[in-house]
């Protein structure tokens, strides 16, 4: 075992920075990441002579919580030759061709130490007989402000060609959100690469993967019975400086407020919108509780720019503005108005809400009542107005109603126990958005219904979606205002909600 060494000069007081950077847990793994793919890339062919036609570049991320944390980075690429090695460890020192994803000279060490106090480098070159190690302490490395590292080597089979990258004595251990969170960033991130076939990503494990969100199949909005088209536009723009964007946009099947949005790639990988951080622009998806905002989706190739040294975002050249217009214009152009379809249309068939969503709102409105009975999802609460109970002839449910959530609770009115249920339906052959069912007696009962699939619910509150539930605590307020209003006394309470429903069916429902 021989050992030689290697100069960081002048990286060491860099060395004490890279911790206090701002990244993110994915972006830094993927440093690691990008540094396999290029060497696949550079080498494919001469690892295909070695390991036969059917190689494919395999990269394996371990996570461990234990003992102060450790993260392991393996990949079966070319490993790191001899002529490349001292740079390798050098700060901002670029490879000399920079058309590929490693591009600054800074990835690993900034992404390393940023991860951990010490972290080490293990690769063996393929065709080069030799496997190399190099150890990083980084606080000791700062203390001593020694610049050159022993480098240990060791004999190795000519046709060997690994990398592995191990960080312990972490910074930020990650847990389990977290750990979940860089499982789907980096399969977000690297989704192309996925698609193609060229590299199996594991993470503790488990393969990475990316899920492609359905496109809409669906007739033109404005002519709901004409043939439907797939609402997905391949765009192609040219901006005044010449440079380049490609790429598509299109409508998601389903609305889904987190993930929505463009993804910009950069040589293939995802630099900015992967994940929940996809880019929303305004100008392009309107406010956050558009219609747009959920389903709107896309990816744009922006080779002709450049990205920062993190690769977490690009450099726009002060043309972000253009190309946003720009876009604008063709995702509005006819015959395929795509944004204006992403606003405007809506589906025939409502689907059931979610269960634990409809059933978690309801169980937030009926808190506002007073406590819930984990077990019966009943509440205690008084409400003291005047006047003697009436009652009400019911109103018989329809036979094709979805119920989606149903919740009860116990009111004090008066002195009277009244029992109250809540439920959430999808209804379409029901003409009205809250129906109230008044039973009166000694125990009175009210039974309030707000229908899901009404023509108002679907125009402005087709979930999933943040404003959900104050439509249906006014829709509750309604319906226990009329049934008090009764009880009082009040003469003909329900005419206000029959002439609420008759409004919301007709010149509410739709949009200008």
């Amino acid at each position: 075992m021989d050992c030689g060494s290697i100069s960081i000069r002048p990286g060491v007081g860099m060395l004490n920075l890279f911790p206090h950077m701002k990244y993110q847990p994915w972006y830094a793994l993927g440093e690691l990441v990008d540094n396999a793919i290029q060497s696949y890339v550079a080498n494919r062919d001469a690892l295909r002579d070695v390991d036969g036609v059917s190689y494919q570049l395999r990269i394996e991320i371990q996570v461990d919580k234990a003992d102060g944390g450790s993260i392991a980075v393996r990949d079966n690429a070319a490993g790191i030759s001899s002529v490349d090695w001292p740079r390798a460890f050098r700060v901002a020192d670029p490879p000399a061709d920079q058309s590929g994803l490693s591009q600054f000279g800074v990835g690993m060490k900034a992404a390393c130490c940023w991860f951990a106090r010490r972290w080490s480098v293990r690769s063996s070159n393929l065709g080069e007989h030799t496997t190399r190690e190099v150890s990083f302490d980084v606080p000791a490395i700062v203390e001593s402000r020694d610049e050159t590292l022993v480098v240990v080597e060791s004999a190795e089979a000519a046709q060997a060609h690994f990398t592995e990258v191990r960080m312990e004595g972490l910074y930020r251990v990650p847990q389990t959100k977290t750990l979940a969170k860089i499982r789907e960033y980096l399969g977000g991130i690297y989704r192309q690469f996925i698609r193609n076939d060229d590299v199996l990503i594991t993470f503790n494990g488990d393969p990475l993967v990316f899920e492609e969100p359905p496109v809409l199949e669906a007739p033109h909005y404005k002519h709901p019975d004409s043939e439907p088209v797939v609402w997905r536009k391949d765009v192609d723009l040219r901006l005044e400086s010449g440079r380049r964007v490609k790429g598509f946009v299109g409508i998601r099947e389903r609305g889904a407020t987190a993930t929505a949005g463009i993804a910009l790639f950069y040589r293939n990988k995802v630099v900015s919108g992967a994940g929940e951080e996809t880019f929303r622009p305004e100008e392009i998806f309107g406010r956050s509780n558009s219609f747009r905002s959920q389903r709107v989706f896309g990816e744009m190739h922006m080779d002709d720019f450049n990205v920062t040294y993190t690769k977490d975002a690009l450099v726009w050249y002060d043309e972000e503005d253009e190309f946003l217009r720009a876009l604008k214009a063709e995702l509005d152009r006819e015959p395929m108005p795509l944004l204006k379809q992403a606003e405007n249309y809506r589906s025939r068939t409502v689907p059931p809400a979610p269960p634990a969503v409809a059933r978690d709102l309801l169980d937030n409105i009926i808190r506002s009542f007073g406590e819930i009975d984990p077990g019966s999802g009943t509440a205690k609460v008084v409400v003291v107005p005047p006047g003697p109970d009436n009652e009400a002839a019911p109103v018989e449910p329809s036979a094709s109603e979805m119920l989606q959530a149903d919740r009860e609770l116990v009111m004090d009115v008066d002195g009277k126990t009244w029992k109250v249920s809540f439920q959430l339906v999808a209804d379409e052959a029901n003409q009205d958005w809250i129906t109230v069912r008044e039973y009166g007696g000694v125990e009175p009962e009210v039974v309030i219904k707000v229908n899901q699939a009404h023509p108002f619910m679907r125009a402005y509150c087709e979930l999933p979606g943040d404003q959900l539930e104050p439509v249906w605590r006014v829709a509750i307020a309604l319906g226990l205002g009329q049934a008090i209003a009764r009880a009082g006394g009040a003469s003909l309470p329900g005419l206000v909600i029959r002439n609420a429903n008759a409004l919301l069916r007709t010149y509410l429902s739709s949009k200008a």
